[in-house]
């Protein structure tokens, strides 16, 4: 009897225990879910700045190394040159304007403004460029002479690439061309580049997708030898600042070959030069280094030809 009352009220006990566990007392607490991971950002990337070769003595289009400074929209406000020109850069609704100044002493300042104009599809569509010289006695400004005054017209097909350049040496007289360039496209690339200064340009592409940092790189279309017999037309030796964004569409593919003809004075044409491009991304895919090799009029390029870029990283929002 005892046994059987000792039994009883386990179960009882065990009953009573269990018809408590309703929804406010639990044996046991749900594990928590394990909160979201943070995205991992996302960024993208903007060339800062390009170290030329020091090497001088070929007869290829000349640069000096550069920096680059942006404002919030991605565009280019600042060019600073190691050659010495700090270029600034403002942008309006239908132009944006390069300014520097050139000298500047106790009595004089020579300063430098390129006004470039849109079109209605945001392509360059002329260049004014004016000088201005500034003459100050005992710190008063005595006179204000505007000493050049050029311009650069350029012109596109229905699909969006430039097709000419022509540079006149006074503005709004168009019997003061001076300097054109035509280019030839096929199949999306830039495939000749024929100059007025006796140079024609035949490039070969790769099959890889075009890197827009290459367009700094020596004689690439828009930063020729061609440019550079003009002598420092400022527009023209800007064109590779522009050319991402505002002179038409890009090429398509990658140049590995360049070669040069010159024209002869009897009509002929000779061979100039023939250059080969290696690039090398880094570990962002952007353009780390450009290596040239081959030969410039006549001269060997040395095998430490090398051209070095230097990209930084903006979170995208």
């Amino acid at each position: 009897m005892k046994i059987f009352t000792y039994y009883l009220i386990c179960i009882l006990s065990v009953l009573v225990i269990f018809s408590s566990c309703g929804e406010d007392i639990m044996l046991y607490h749900e594990r928590e879910p394990e909160p979201e991971p943070e995205p991992e950002p996302e960024y993208y990337w903007l060339l800062e700045s390009v170290d030329y070769p020091e090497y001088n003595k070929l007869e290829m289009q000349s640069r000096d190394d550069f920096t680059l400074t942006y404002n919030d929209a991605d565009s280019i406000i600042v060019i600073d040159n190691d050659g010495g020109d700090y270029i600034q850069v403002d942008y309006k609704d239908k132009f944006f304007s390069f300014s520097r100044v050139r000298g500047s002493s106790a009595t004089s300042r020579t300063s430098d403004s390129l006004l470039i104009y849109l079109n209605e599809n945001k392509q360059i569509d002329y260049a004014l460029h004016v000088t201005n010289t500034e003459t100050f006695k005992d710190g008063e400004l005595v006179s204000n002479r505007r000493t050049w005054n050029d311009s650069t017209v350029c012109k596109y097909n229905a699909e969006g690439y430039m097709t000419n350049m022509d540079h006149y040496d006074y503005s709004g007289n168009n019997n003061s061309l001076s300097y054109a360039e035509e280019y030839v496209i096929t199949d999306g690339n830039i495939t000749e580049v024929i100059s007025s200064a006796g140079y024609r340009h035949i490039y070969t592409y790769d099959k890889t997708a075009y890197i827009k940092s290459a367009s700094y790189v020596y004689e690439m279309p828009l930063n020729t030898i061609s440019i550079k017999s003009r002598g420092g037309c400022w527009f023209m030796s800007s064109l590779p600042f522009l050319s991402a964004k505002y002179l038409g569409k890009s090429s398509v593919n990658n140049v590995s070959r360049t070669i040069i003809k010159k024209t002869e004075r009897n009509g002929s044409e000779s061979d100039y030069a023939d250059i080969a491009y290696k690039y090398v991304l880094d570990e962002n895919n952007m353009l780390s280094t450009a290596t040239l090799s081959g030969t410039v009029n006549g001269e060997r390029i040395p095998d430490d030809f090398v051209s070095k870029f230097s990209h930084f990283g903006k979170e995208k929002k």
